[in-house]
């Protein structure tokens, strides 16, 4: 048995090495073939498969030959259809912006196995110059093609092409090659809203930095950096982003009350106090900023202050619904307070108390009919001034609503 076993090894191990030589003498045979195809420029899509298969095997992928064969390939695939563009022969517009991207990929590919030091230590850089130099009249395609597939809503094709175009100044092929980056911070706008429509939080922080120096669009880029941040409870940059959007865009809907908010939600009042006060600095009169001022002071009971900003407000815009609760609340707890004021008489008490239910009355008033569906938050209070201030027609009134 044990000699049956030893043979049948044998048998497997002789046929495994012979499937080798065999697999060598095709790939032999094919690169042969591929050479002779792609000098005459037939079969060119063919040659483009099989290579790719040979590529994608680990026995083959550093051969530096099938390498060159396959960028050879796919430039003249790239190169006979933008022929056909300038033609205006038919043309698969998708395939061709693929194979472009394709064939940097292919060019990095090779260029890194010829970086790699031979046995002996030497780099010798056969290719770099000469691949650098045709690639760099190809590279502005990439956003063009970027932009065809971002414009077809082709979010994973937009994103690869993007991002191999923006790869490219930093890889050690174009070192030499003095690329016009101009339009790097557009590029990564659209890596960066590509991100962002397929959800992608990860990708959407790799060109943040440079997509928001792209000033058309930096508000936008800046409000969707912060949404997929928070979602993604990245507080950090959430808060870095809402900082660079408050300070550049102070009237946007989005930045200064999500910061508000934000810091609100903390119980970080100081921080959301800063934000009000700075805004206020630049423009006092704004509505928007004294009224989360004002919010913030009543969460806070500092309802002197909190008066202060909510007559303030309603002196620029009477309407406004919640400082007239506000207003109308603070004056209430004053008259309240004053009605238990052991400290003086009972006629000053109610002298007191009446003067702070007549100040709450038009405020309650006038947030009963702007709200007028409120009835549990407004009945409680109005009900309890018209009672203190002997208006018993309207307290009869509202008895019976």
């Amino acid at each position: 048995m044990r000699i049956l076993f030893v043979i049948i090894l044998f048998i497997s191990i002789a046929a495994s090495a012979d499937n080798t030589v065999l697999s060598q003498k095709q790939f032999k045979k094919d690169i042969s073939t591929a050479r002779v195809d792609i000098r005459k420029s037939k079969n060119l899509a063919t040659t483009d498969r099989l290579l790719r298969e040979y590529l994608a095997d680990e026995r083959f992928s550093n051969n530096k030959a099938a390498r060159v064969l396959h960028v050879e390939c796919l430039k003249k695939l790239y190169d006979e259809g933008n022929e056909k563009l300038y033609l205006k022969q038919k043309v698969d517009t998708a395939y061709l912006i693929t194979t472009n991207r394709r064939l940097f990929l292919a060019v990095e590919a090779l260029d890194t196995i010829d970086a790699t030091p031979n046995s002996k230590g030497v780099v010798t850089l056969s290719y770099r110059k000469k691949h650098a130099e045709m690639l760099k009249p190809y590279w502005k395609n990439l956003l063009k093609g970027g932009i065809f597939f971002y414009a077809h809503e082709q979010w994973q094709e937009a994103w690869q092409t993007i991002d191999t175009y923006l790869q490219c100044p930093q890889h050690p092929l174009f070192e030499k090659e003095n690329l016009d980056t101009t339009q790097m911070p557009f590029a990564a706008f659209l890596a960066t809203m590509t991100a962002y429509n397929i959800n992608d939080y990860t990708l959407a922080k790799k060109y943040a930095d440079i997509a928001i120096t792209y000033s058309p669009r930096r508000e936008v880029t800046l409000q969707h950096l912060a949404e997929m941040s928070i979602a993604n409870n990245d507080e950090e940059n959430y808060e870095q982003w809402l900082d660079m959007g408050n300070k550049d865009y102070p009237y946007s809907d989005y930045f200064f009350p999500c910061i508000i908010d934000y810091y609100t939600k903390k119980r970080d009042y100081d921080k959301a106090l800063y934000y009000a006060n700075t805004a206020l600095a630049k423009d006092s009169l704004n509505t928007t900023f004294l009224l989360a001022r004002h919010n913030i002071k009543m969460i806070t009971k500092n309802h002197d202050e909190a008066l202060a900003d909510g007559t303030r407000l309603l002196r620029l815009d009477e309407a406004l619904a919640l400082p007239n609760y506000n207003v109308a609340c603070i004056y209430f707890e004053k008259a309240k307070k004053e009605q238990y004021n052991k400290g003086i008489s009972l006629r000053q008490r109610m002298k007191n108390a009446q003067a702070y239910y007549k100040q709450c009355l038009p405020y309650i008033e006038k947030y009963r009919t702007l709200m007028p569906n409120d009835k549990d938050t407004w009945k409680p209070i109005l009900y309890d001034v018209y009672l203190n201030l002997n208006m018993g027609k309207e307290f009869d009134k509202l008895n019976k609503e």
